[in-house]
């Protein structure tokens, strides 16, 4: 990269990574990986405000919980709700059918299974702790209904349970 010696040349070529004006956003907002406002300003100097793109604005659901707005018919609903319910259902179903199965059948209790038993556990915390929510934030239109505390502890649950599948299932290959 060629730096010119009032350094407008690499500012000129970082300048679309910068989302917003540090001033309007008390901070500033950036892309990962992109540098500091304040190590911006310094290179070089600064466009009009009017130069650098906006981000839309926050919809009314500030608890960014919940995704886009989306608006679906009473069929789409029906349909799009009992097709949720139906996964999370036999999601649960079978799950419960593995851990009652391996601590039931006297052949199957060995310790490779307990790891099966373990991924089985995960999956169901998955689909109790996670899916309902999802589908009625899903059924509704994207807008996150459980209030801002919820919010937090559900995207905590949502980590936790997911992480614990998928670390099962790492631990289950290393193991086979």
């Amino acid at each position: 990269m060629v730096l010119a010696l009032n350094g407008s040349h690499l500012y000129g070529n970082l300048r679309p990574l910068v989302l917003e004006e540090p001033r309007a956003l008390g901070g500033g907002r950036m892309i990962a990986g992109s540098w500091p406002p304040r190590s911006l300003a310094k290179l070089g100097p600064s466009p009009p405000p009017s130069a650098l793109p906006t981000a839309s604005p926050l919809p009314a659901n500030d608890s960014q919980c919940g995704e886009q707005i989306l608006s679906y018919g009473s069929a789409e609903k029906v349909l799009i709700g009992a097709v949720l319910c139906l996964i999370t259902l036999l999601t649960v179903a079978g799950n419960c059918l593995v851990v009652i199965s391996v601590c039931f059948v006297k052949k199957l209790r060995q310790p490779s299974n307990y790891l099966i038993v373990s991924l089985a556990l995960a999956d169901l915390s998955v689909a109790l702790a996670v899916m309902p929510f999802v589908s009625v934030t899903d059924l509704i239109g994207g807008e996150w209904i459980f209030g801002r505390l919820f919010c937090n502890v559900f995207i905590a649950m949502d980590v936790m349970c997911c992480t614990a599948s998928i670390m099962t299932l790492c631990v289950i290959s290393i193991d086979r």
